[in-house]
């Protein structure tokens, strides 16, 4: 089986312009004539199909009733009894291919508002046609601003209208022939293109979401794991309890950005030291957002080598665009173990790695690797210096909520569950007047010093009693300290007597209250 066109009343058919009324003219002889594709049945005997001839089939003339065998037939008819040369007016007037329908669309309508044999009324039209081809202000013949890409393909086939307008009819008759093989092909390359549009857009669904596994199936990245932390426990600084708090991927990133102790401290520093950046390379470890990176720039590093495995980094390249900064600054996706830097030697490390009480899902082995790895000699990490510290609350209202509530639930027993809760770590923030000790230093940290090893670590310690009471709970937290090389040095606490962060402090619950006394010594 093989299918042929009627072409010239047919191509009206691909005008999807709504402004134009239809080629169809609804009469009965239109709906017999007018069929876009008609089957033929395979009459040879070696079972090879007809060839594809576009141009055979009937088709009506653009003046009357009449039908023609072939648009051969109606191009010399439209010369020869209404003097009107279909080929020479769309080459005059330059037509694309929407032109040359909107044409056909305005015969077919015209010709309705009078009877067929009135040839003069013809001839007046025909002049009209000619009038508004010529005419630069005309809407019949506009070719839309925002006409798509095939057009293009369409008006170099009309273009061939033109060439074979000096011809006989067969050239004529190639050169509709070549515009309708054109419209095809074009037909062909758009279907194409859709799927295509189709598979990238579903190709990059699955890359979203094969990203976002991995992010979170990577515990044992630093970077992840301590950003998968701070989506399940960190809270806003304005309540007591947000360990339950979940947060979104940007909302991780504006809720350290908002911490202004910890944000502006990393400024400070940077910014009043301006003699450790003038003209040196930095290193930032799990850069998020990039904002120690611009202010690193800010201070006058020459280079920054920036390294995060989460997709924030994307982000990240567009905001050091935004603000010009990202000729001085180099993004690099990946676990800083298993990438390669552009860079490999700096002459300062600076990482925002601290985690909950500092070492509580922290990346600070990564940043002793980029430390030995990276640091040139008489170069420095920042922060240098660290100080882990404990002291003693006394809460019965949280011990009740959280330990004794076991004893009787619903009228159920359940102390079983007290071992379990007495050695979870919650993170909450602790108001200063429930803390009745001196702090106590558990750890001091050198980061220039120390080792992956000295991280894990046992101690005694003693808290001094401020006041007579019991206490229930151990709250830990961390000091932070720009030291080494500054002429103004900065620090902040994450205590409980300070402004709150985000890491807020870690409460340990103790599984019997300890009675003291104000004054008093206790081991611990």
């Amino acid at each position: 089986m093989s299918k042929r066109l009627s072409t010239v009343n047919n191509m009206a058919t691909f005008d999807e312009d709504a402004d134009v009324p239809d080629l169809d003219s609804g009469s009965e002889s239109d709906c017999e004539d007018e069929r876009d594709w008609e089957e033929i049945e395979d009459g040879d005997s070696d079972g090879q199909e007809d060839e594809f001839h576009p141009l055979q089939g009937t088709v009506r003339c653009l003046f009357s009733n009449e039908t023609l065998h072939s648009v051969e037939e109606l191009l010399l008819r439209s010369k020869k009894c209404f003097n009107f040369d279909l080929v020479e007016a769309c080459t005059v007037a330059g037509m694309d291919c929407i032109s040359y329908i909107k044409m056909i669309n305005f015969i077919r309508l015209e010709i309705l508002h009078f009877d067929y044999q009135g040839q003069y009324k013809v001839e007046l039209m025909v002049k009209d046609i000619e009038s508004a081809i010529t005419s630069p202000t005309t809407k019949m013949l506009a070719s839309s601003s925002d006409n798509s890409s095939y057009l293009n393909h369409t008006s170099t086939a009309l273009r061939a209208i033109g060439e074979g307008a000096t011809g006989d009819g067969l050239k004529e008759s190639e050169a509709v022939h070549a515009l309708i093989c054109s419209m095809q092909q074009v037909e062909t390359e758009r279907d194409f293109l859709r799927e295509e549009l189709s598979r990238a857009l579903e190709q990059i669904e699955k890359l979203k979401i094969a990203g976002q596994e991995m992010l979170l199936r990577s515990s044992d990245n630093p970077i992840s794991s301590k950003s998968e932390k701070l989506r399940s426990q960190s809270s806003s600084l304005s309540e007591e309890d947000g360990y339950f708090a979940s947060y979104t991927h940007h909302d991780i990133h504006m809720t350290m950005l908002k911490d202004k102790v910890r944000t502006e401290s990393y400024r400070d520093f940077m910014l009043k030291n301006p003699q450790l950046f003038e003209g040196k390379t930095m290193l930032d470890v799990g850069c998020g957002t990039g904002i120690l990176s611009m202010f690193a720039v800010q201070a006058g590093a020459s280079q920054v080598v920036a390294v995060d495995q989460s997709n924030i980094i994307y982000q990240a390249m567009d905001i050091a665009r935004e603000n010009g900064m990202h000729e001085k600054i180099t993004f690099v996706k990946g676990r800083l173990e298993d990438v390669e830097l552009p860079i490999q030697k700096f002459d300062i490390i600076v990482s925002e790695w601290m985690g909950y009480f500092l070492l509580f899902e922290a990346m600070l082995d990564s940043v002793l690797w980029a430390r030995d790895r990276y640091l040139t000699p008489g170069g420095c990490v920042y922060p240098d210096h660290f100080s882990m510290k404990v002291v003693g609350m006394s809460d019965p209202e949280l011990r009740k909520s959280k330990l004794e509530f076991w004893d009787d639930v619903y009228g159920f027993k359940m102390s079983c569950m007290k071992s379990s809760v007495s050695d979870e770590v919650n993170v909450r923030l602790v108001k200063d007047d429930l803390i009745i000790t001196e702090p106590s230093v558990i750890k001091d940290l050198d980061v220039m010093q120390c080792t992956v090893s000295e991280l894990d670590f046992t101690c005694e310690f003693s808290l001094k009693c401020k006041a007579d009471g019991e206490i229930t709970a151990l709250v830990g937290y961390f000091d932070t300290d720009f030291i080494r090389g500054c002429t103004t040095k900065v620090n902040f606490s994450t205590g409980p007597e300070a402004t709150p962060t985000h890491w807020e402090q870690a409460v340990m619950m103790l599984p019997t209250p300890v009675t003291v006394q104000k004054g008093k010594l206790r081991l611990c």
